[in-house]
């Protein structure tokens, strides 16, 4: 029987428009109600999250930055683990010379070369909807948390407790430069590299991983890994699918991460998450 459904956010619990519907918020709530937790597996920080979540009147245990921290329905921070500050600075050298964009995450601030850049890229992510009185409105009322997340990258010092629990690397107009950044980090086993999407690349600590979180968690909890199930569309959800007796890969996922897990889930666009609580429900209320 099934206690912990762990949720990847973008590309799996949000839909095309970057949101969660109302439909995959009510299956939310009709699994918490039947006594399963619920619990965010992301990449986002908590600020990038939360108001998703808050949009719909939602609480949860979230695991953020891929696995280097996780946070309790509160916001407060259980636990974390930073990447090595001289494997960061390695990093950070090698994008420089190499033309790649990058951006440093700890478990307070995203550090951005540019914050007007990087906040007009956000807004591309977030759809507009129109208020009754025809005015303009983010559909995404976490604007102003991620405005307050964000810092330029010069008021990043290593020795101010600026640990850091991730890093971005950018290439949107030229992906291959990733091969030879590959050809270089792959050899560092301190560092998970990642990605959730073509032009980027996602590194954490080692142990650091969604997989490695959601198993901790569960075992704090008192679930064994049978009773877990886990669904995601990205690579950075791979080690979660691989380690969760029910696993669901969204239809929209990549073959690569299909073949780690058990099931294919409806894409985020046809609101699979809700599709796979609903079966989850009918077939638990039938044993």
């Amino acid at each position: 029987m099934i206690k912990l459904f762990v949720s990847d956010m973008d590309g799996t619990l949000l839909n095309e428009n970057h949101v969660i519907s109302e439909r995959n918020a009510e299956a939310i709530r009709q699994l918490e109600a039947a006594g399963i937790e619920f619990m965010i597996a992301t990449g986002r920080t908590l600020m990038s999250a939360t108001p998703l979540l808050k949009e719909h009147g939602l609480k949860s245990h979230m695991i953020n930055l891929n696995g280097a921290a996780i946070y309790d329905t509160q916001g407060r921070l259980e636990y974390s683990i930073p990447m090595e500050p001289s494997t960061v600075a390695e990093i950070m050298s090698y994008c420089a010379v190499n033309g790649l964009g990058y951006t440093l995450m700890t478990d307070q601030h995203t550090f951005v070369i540019d914050v007007e850049e990087f906040i007009e890229d956000m807004k591309k992510f977030m759809p507009v909807r129109e208020q009754e009185d025809g005015q303009e409105l983010s559909s995404q009322a976490q604007f102003a948390g991620i405005q307050e997340d964000i810092r330029p990258l010069d008021e990043f010092d290593f020795n101010h407790n600026h640990t850091i629990l991730k890093m971005m690397v950018f290439s949107p107009q030229d992906p291959s430069k990733f091969d030879a950044f590959h050809q270089v980090f792959d050899k560092f086993d301190d560092i998970d590299i990642t990605s959730s999407a073509v032009d980027n690349r996602e590194i954490t600590h080692t142990n650091a991983q969604k997989g490695i979180a959601v198993e901790s968690y569960a075992q704090q909890k008192g679930y064994t890994m049978d009773q877990v199930a886990t669904i995601g569309d990205s690579l950075n959800d791979r080690s979660m699918l691989k380690m969760a007796k029910y696993s669901y890969a969204m239809d929209n996922a990549s073959p690569e991460v299909k073949a780690m897990a058990k099931f294919i889930a409806p894409s985020n666009r046809e609101d699979g998450v809700a599709l796979v609580i609903e079966q989850i429900l009918s077939e638990q209320a039938q044993s």
